[in-house]
């Protein structure tokens, strides 16, 4: 397997798919700034918004892979009757897709789901990835060689913490009824305005009398 960027012997690896050569490796990073002025003295982290991490792979893929002595076996593809069609149908299948019959298999039973799986590229490994988009071209010069190229983003998984909160009854000795229990000042206050404010129709007997 040979890293055609680096121009040395590094395998490049997409799950358990070792390629045979890598011929282009994207990666990006993107922050989303906001827009709006930012006051002195703010955290910069505050209006800073990390997207996830996506890296794109042109890879290629042959029934005659090349040896490489520093990856014993190249497991992965190992034993495969035809490496390519065998590639293939996992790209898709990590993919979310079904890609029952591309290796002369039968229709798979169950509904095809997309993978966390694992990106080994010539500078850096990644995981917990999801395949975006997966393109195969095919043309007069592919042969029966494996051409594609694969974008893939990374899942970002959050983690939710359950906290048992404790019954106001053990707190208190017994629950408050809220309807009739309040404090002492509250109490107090409602009655006092309640006294001061004069009745209405005691008001308008009083204007009646001024009008007399």
């Amino acid at each position: 397997m040979i890293n055609l960027i680096l121009n040395r012997k590094i395998p490049g690896k997409i799950d358990v798919l070792d390629l045979d050569a890598t011929i282009e490796e994207t990666e990006e990073y993107i922050n989303n700034v906001t827009e709006f002025p930012v006051e002195t003295g703010f955290a910069i982290s505050d209006h800073v918004v990390h997207q996830p991490e996506k890296v794109v792979i042109q890879g290629f893929i042959t029934n005659s892979p090349i040896s490489n002595s520093s990856v014993p076996d190249q497991a992965s593809l190992a034993g495969q009757g035809n490496r390519v069609l065998f590639a293939l149908e996992k790209l898709i299948e990590l993919s979310g897709f079904d890609g029952s019959g591309v290796n002369g298999s039968s229709v798979s039973s169950t509904s095809p789901t997309a993978q966390l799986i694992d990106v080994q590229m010539g500078l850096r490994s990644y995981s917990g990835m999801i395949i975006e988009r997966l393109t195969v071209p095919r043309d007069r010069n592919t042969g029966e060689a494996l051409n594609f190229t694969i974008e893939l983003r990374k899942l970002r998984i959050a983690s939710t913490k359950m906290v048992k909160m404790q019954n106001v009854s053990e707190l208190n000795g017994r629950a408050p009824n809220a309807k009739t229990q309040g404090t002492p000042t509250a109490n107090k206050d409602i009655q006092q305005a309640t006294e001061a404010t004069p009745d209405a129709k005691t008001l308008l007997l009083k204007l009646l009398e001024k009008l007399e």
